[in-house]
């Protein structure tokens, strides 16, 4: 589960390194199926689309660990905020 944790890590670093300052990710939470991710930045609470980011990350997902994902839910808890949760599908 280490390894596992450090990749969703690293990819959240990756995510980060072409989006930011506009939007960056940060994991709230974790566990083996699932993920809680919060999206923030300078583009959070003027952008229309700003949760078109989220739809984006899942391919950082997919493309780094072969798995799939789903948005399961997703929340804009305070102006320039968004929190977004992934499950990982069986397929």
């Amino acid at each position: 589960m280490r390894d596992f944790n450090e990749l969703l890590f690293g990819i959240v670093k990756e995510f980060n390194s072409t989006r930011a300052p506009e939007c960056e990710a940060k994991i709230l939470s974790l566990n083996r199926n699932s993920l809680l991710v919060e999206f923030s930045g300078t583009a959070a609470s003027c952008s229309c689309c700003f949760d078109e980011h989220a739809q984006d990350f899942i391919y950082y997902l997919e493309d780094f660990t072969g798995m799939n994902f789903e948005i399961t839910e997703m929340k804009r808890p305070t102006p320039g905020r968004f929190w977004v949760k992934f499950e990982r599908m069986e397929i």
